[in-house]
């Protein structure tokens, strides 16, 4: 039924959904559940809004619990799930950096941290109706073991688990006021830790008849927020060899997320975790990210009713298709003559390679931008980010919502073109005002990246109106890297990415089989400029040295004069490291 009112496209951040929209909007195929059941520890690595949080928020047991009961299926034990977010007031304090003793510092973090944990396992159980009424005998022989391991009293009057969770907050609160006082040295010699609490209660936990053969997942979310103490800790947790109880599954969006332990020991990829980059390969439509667009987009729209095609929800401009087929003409000419007696597919192959480029070189250099519609464009302008496929398809809706109360059966592309347009100059003025809105972003850094960015978008419109092979290249990586060079221009990346105006995706040179980093500016800040947001498979090969120059110098970066000169680099990109 048609919910009036109602924008399908809201965006909330997953942990504002209720359970029952995280069930409804979750697309359980493409968003890597398969690598979260597993027993290994996981690294999810990914930007802001690719989907990381959804995952492990699907993949609890309390959102699964009610999945089963909602199917009317029987609730599978065999994965316990348990969502344990970063981004709390409790990993967010600071009384660690109170004391001047680095070993006591670590104590203190650990105990945190564990704390945490067992209060998220406890929290989440205690809503299991059949956990949290197990027998009283039962509830209270747990009690007990848990007191006798820890030295500590139970609440009475209270199951099991509600006793577990009123502890955690207890000890968590005594903590802060001794550390507060830094008074009783006794304290650190009686500090939790994994192996003395969580360990202890998960082996409690699993004389449960229904969770004897339980596997547990802790899954921590927004990794990149816990400060240094705390990411070392939990890789020494990583580091144990038994994970036969547990595993974990941790969110990050670090790129390069720090993998040293509490002892100065390393965790290492393929050994003690596996890497999953959650920022998908998304060329075409037929990509995995294209596929995973089309089916999040339309849930989306039959949830509310509207039972369209996507290519008729979001049409393409008239005036765009008919420029395109002439360009296509155009190229096919240019193709025949140039492979006189050549096969088929050299034809075919030019011609998917120069059509778009030919648009775009033929349009007026006065002209208006070009007519920026269809649904394969928002999927290209997303960049392979989930909440970028969701931003303009919500202002494109708001807008026609403004207009009519009537139910809305497509976006017409007149407005597509209007959003889209809006939205990238919004990204524009975000861009050239970084030290405003990003802490860590000083005036003279926000110059410069304006300028980097700037002298990219002039760098790749030099190429698409040339007549290099790869055209329409909006990606890069960087080469003759020089280390004194490279530590100016890290700094500005890393703000550049944690702002989302650039996404990083690792891949392999197909020449020389080397892994190497592809820098891929937000797809949307190339509207602005008239570019081709849906680009080629290939990058563009920029110096070290110019890059600098464009950032600090506002020097415009080279592009070859000819085809022999222009060094591209060909990239598979990896979906999962590890």
């Amino acid at each position: 039924m048609y919910k009036k009112h109602r924008n399908p496209f809201e965006f909330e951040a997953a942990n504002n959904l209720s359970d029952d929209e995280i069930l409804d909007y979750y697309i359980d195929d493409y968003n890597y559940s398969r690598f979260i059941n597993t027993t290994r520890n996981i690294f999810l690595q990914g930007a802001r809004g690719t989907g990381k949080t959804m995952s492990l928020l699907y993949n609890s047991f309390k959102i699964q619990y009610k999945k089963a009961l909602k199917n009317g299926k029987e609730v599978d034990y065999s994965r316990i799930g348990i969502y344990i977010p970063c981004n709390t007031p409790l990993f967010h304090k600071k009384e660690h950096l109170l004391l001047k003793d680095d070993f006591k510092a670590s104590l203190i973090t650990e105990h945190f941290l564990v704390l945490s944990i067992v209060n998220s396992i406890s929290n989440t159980l205690s809503e299991i109706v059949e956990l949290d009424n197990i027998s009283l005998e039962l509830s209270e022989d747990l009690k007990n073991q848990i007191e006798y391991v820890l030295g500590a009293e139970l609440i009475k009057g209270v199951s099991f688990f509600r006793a577990m969770s009123m502890y955690s907050d207890k000890e968590s609160t005594e903590a802060q006021k001794i550390i507060n006082n830094q008074k009783n040295d006794d304290f650190y010699q009686n500090t939790l830790t994994f192996s003395s609490l969580v360990m202890p209660f998960l082996k409690c936990i699993k004389q449960i008849e229904c969770l004897k053969e339980s596997h547990f997942l802790l899954l921590i979310d927004d990794a990149h927020d816990l400060n240094i103490d705390q990411k070392k800790t939990i890789n020494s947790w990583i580091a144990y060899r038994d994970h036969s109880q547990f595993s974990f599954k941790v969110a990050t969006a670090e790129s390069s997320p720090n993998f040293i332990t509490s002892t100065g020991g390393m965790i290492l990829e393929g050994h003690d975790f596996v890497s999953v980059d959650m920022l998908k390969p998304y060329q075409n439509k037929e990509s995995e990210f294209g596929k995973l667009a089309k089916k999040i987009i339309l849930k989306r729209l039959q949830k509310y009713g509207i039972n369209e095609s996507l290519k008729n929800f979001f049409p393409t401009s008239p005036s765009f298709k008919d420029d395109i087929d002439r360009a296509r003409e155009k190229v096919r000419k240019e193709a025949i003559e140039k492979y006189d007696g050549g096969k088929d597919s050299q034809i075919s192959d030019h011609v998917a390679k120069y059509t778009r480029a030919e648009y775009f070189k033929s349009r007026p250099s006065k002209a208006n931008l070009p007519p920026y519609s269809g649904f394969e464009t928002i999927i290209d302008v997303s960049t392979g980010v989930i909440r970028n496929l969701l931003d303009p398809c919500y202002w494109m809706y708001d807008a026609e919502l403004s207009e009519s109360n009537d139910k809305i059966k497509l976006i017409p592309h007149g407005t597509q073109q209007s959003v889209l347009i809006s939205r990238s100059n919004k990204l524009w003025e975000r861009l050239e005002g970084l030290d405003k809105t990003d802490v860590d972003c000083s005036k003279d850094q926000a110059e410069q990246i304006f300028n980097l960015f700037e002298n990219l978008m002039v760098h790749f419109k030099g190429r698409l109106m040339s007549e290099l092979s790869e055209p329409r290249t909006v990606t890069f990586v960087i080469t003759s890297q020089v280390k004194e060079l490279m530590e100016k221009i890290k700094p500005l990346l890393d703000i550049a990415q944690k702002a989302q105006l650039l996404y990083t995706r690792h891949g392999k040179d197909k020449r020389t089989s080397k892994k190497i980093t592809v820098y891929v500016p937000n797809r949307l800040l190339l509207i602005n400029r008239g570019l081709d947001p849906h680009g080629q498979y290939a990058s563009a090969s920029i110096k070290s040295s110019d890059i600098l120059a464009a950032a600090t110098k506002n020097k415009k970066i080279p592009v070859p004069k000819t085809i022999g000169a222009d060094e591209i680099i060909q990239i598979s990109l990896f979906e999962t490291n590890g």
